[in-house]
This record gives C-alpha cells, sequence and structure tokens, in this order.
C-alpha cells in the first residue's frame, strides 16, 4: 500500500512539473508578439531624409555646372521646392555685394599700384578665393552638420527598434565617407557618396512605422542611382537598378493604394517611361524622366503624410467629441 502511494505522489508531483514548465515556456512564446510592433518613426527620421534631400540636390548643381550643356543643368536630379522670389532676390544681393566687391577692389587695387604693394593685393585675392569657395560649399556643409547631429539623436532608437549592428556600421561609414568628400570640396565624389548614405537611409527607414512607406525612399534611391550612372554614361549599371525599381515599386504601390490614386498612376506611367529611357540609352530623356518621376514621388510622399497627418486628427475630434458627450451625459444625471 505505502509504495503505491509513493507511486501516486510521484506522479502527481511529475504532471505539476510538466504543467509549470509548459505555462513557462508558453509564458515566454507570448513576449515577441508583444514586441513584435514597429516603432513609431521618431522626428530625426524626417529630418535626415530633408536634409539628404538638400544636400543632393545642391551637389547635382555642381556635378552639372562642370560636365554637362545648360539644357540638363537645369534639370534636377532631386528637385526641391523654392520660396518664391528666393532665387531672384539671391541673385540681385549677390549682384549688388560683387559690384561693390569689384569697385572696392578695384580701387584697393588702385591705390596698392600707386604705392606698389601688387603682392598685397594678391595675397588679399587668393584669401578672397577661398572665402568665396567655403561661402559656395556653405549648404552643403550645413546639411551635412545636420544630418550627423539627427543620426546622434536617433541611432539609440533606432538600436532599439531592432537596427542591426552591420546596418549601423554600414550607414557611419556610408556618412564618414561623405563627410571626406564633402570636407575636400569634390561634387562628383561627394555626390556619389550622398547617394550611398541614401540607400542606408531607405534600408534604416524600414524598421519604423511612419505616415511615408519605407519603400517609397526606396524607390526614390533606385531612380536617382539609375539616371546619376546614366548621366556617367554608365549604362550596364544604370540598368541594374531598372529590377529593383520594379521590385519597391510593386511593394510601394499596394501600400500607397489608399493615396492619391491618380497621382500613383501617375507615378508609375513616369517609372515605366524612365525605365524606356534608360533602356534606349538617350541621356536627355533619362535626365527628363528621372525628373518627372521624382516629383511624382514628392507629390506622392506629401499625399501620405497630409492623409495620416488628417486621419490623426480627425481620430482626437471624434475622441473629443466623445469625452465631451459622456461627460454632458454625466452632469444631465
Amino acid at each position: 500500500m505505502l509504495k503505491k502511494f509513493r507511486n501516486i505522489i510521484v506522479l502527481i508531483l511529475v504532471i505539476i512539473m510538466i504543467s509549470i514548465t509548459g505555462c513557462s515556456k508558453g509564458s515566454a512564446e507570448k513576449k515577441p508578439d508583444t514586441t513584435g510592433q514597429k516603432p513609431k518613426a521618431p522626428t530625426e527620421l524626417k529630418t535626415i531624409s530633408t536634409d539628404l534631400d538638400k544636400l543632393i540636390s545642391e551637389l547635382d548643381k555642381k556635378v552639372k555646372m562642370k560636365t554637362m550643356p545648360l539644357m540638363q543643368q537645369n534639370i534636377q536630379l532631386n528637385p526641391q521646392a523654392e520660396s518664391k522670389g528666393q532665387t531672384s532676390q539671391g541673385g540681385q544681393s549677390q549682384g549688388a555685394q560683387s559690384q561693390g566687391g569689384q569697385s572696392q577692389s578695384g580701387q584697393s587695387q588702385g591705390g596698392q599700384s600707386q604705392g606698389g604693394q601688387s603682392q598685397g593685393g594678391q595675397s588679399q585675392g587668393g584669401q578672397s578665393q577661398s572665402q568665396a569657395q567655403a561661402a559656395d560649399w556653405q549648404k552643403e556643409f550645413t546639411s551635412l552638420k545636420n544630418i550627423h547631429t539627427s543620426w546622434n539623436s536617433l541611432m539609440p532608437e533606432a538600436v532599439q527598434a531592432g537596427m542591426s549592428i552591420d546596418a549601423r556600421n554600414q550607414f557611419e561609414k556610408a556618412l564618414e565617407q561623405l563627410t571626406q568628400e564633402i570636407s575636400k570640396q569634390k561634387p562628383k565624389e561627394s555626390l556619389s557618396a550622398a547617394l550611398m548614405v541614401y540607400k542606408n537611409y531607405a534600408d534604416m527607414a524600414q524598421i519604423f512605422t511612419n505616415s511615408v512607406p519605407a519603400e517609397l525612399y526606396q524607390v526614390k534611391y533606385e531612380i536617382m542611382a539609375a539616371v546619376y550612372e546614366a548621366s556617367q554614361k554608365n549604362w550596364p549599371t544604370a540598368e541594374e537598378h531598372l529590377p529593383k525599381i520594379k521590385e519597391h515599386w510593386v511593394y510601394l504601390s499596394a501600400q500607397a493604394k489608399d493615396a492619391d490614386p491618380k497621382a500613383l498612376s501617375r507615378t508609375q506611367f513616369a517609372v515605366l517611361d524612365l525605365e524606356k529611357a534608360i533602356q534606349s540609352k538617350q541621356m536627355e530623356s533619362v535626365i527628363i524622366k528621372g525628373e518627372i518621376a521624382m516629383n511624382n514621388l514628392k507629390s506622392l510622399e506629401s499625399k501620405s503624410s497630409s492623409q495620416s497627418s488628417s486621419q490623426g486628427t480627425n481620430q482626437s475630434q471624434s475622441s473629443n467629441q466623445n469625452q465631451s458627450s459622456s461627460s454632458g451625459q454625466g452632469q444631465s444625471q
């Protein structure tokens, strides 16, 4: 009897241990479900995108100014909206300054030539030239500094969101290369490095939840890279981006289906036109079609952002209405 009683006790203890182990495994399996959601994108993510757009636009102007005809210089790789009157006013003020500088330099040179100080005039001319070069790159320096600052703020949240060590190292390596090229004031090398930073940025955007689909940044990168390679007559490399444009566009069009259907349709046709231009190796058409495609993507991006903000506003208004109605009911009671 005692032996049977002991066996029963052992059996009960085994059953209890198995049930406890199963519960602990079940609770452990449920943890990934609660943490599997992507965190909301911090504001620094959008800030980096904005500064990268500005930087690429400015570098593109410098590259085309040195290597391309006037018609191609007026077509942008990454179009940026300018405030009204900014260009004309800036041009007038620069012109006035240059005229004043010329008159002053003329007077000083005249005084120096009379006094026999030609060497002093040359040294001043060299300093003014270096200052002019630094001022010409001021926009790039500012955007680059902003990107470094935003990345420093964003990095801890990106790591917490699941950014791998390899992805983080790739982004920092590309950013360091961009910093070196801009410090040397090399337009072509700087633009190539900026595009590589944008590629890594597009990959990083995948780990966050954002009002703008992360695939949009992927499509933007592939289009900019393809157009840039075509402008350098690297046609095989440009064509390598075409399948990637198609792949990311399929996902983007599915995610942005709630946006403006006309904007989505226009963008799709623009992407197809760009593909045909690259395949036919027509550089002028590639540059034009690339600008059209990028403009359509910017329109699609703004539509997605405005739609998300309007939804958030409607939700907050409905929540406030519900609260006010419930408080009114409570007072009436």
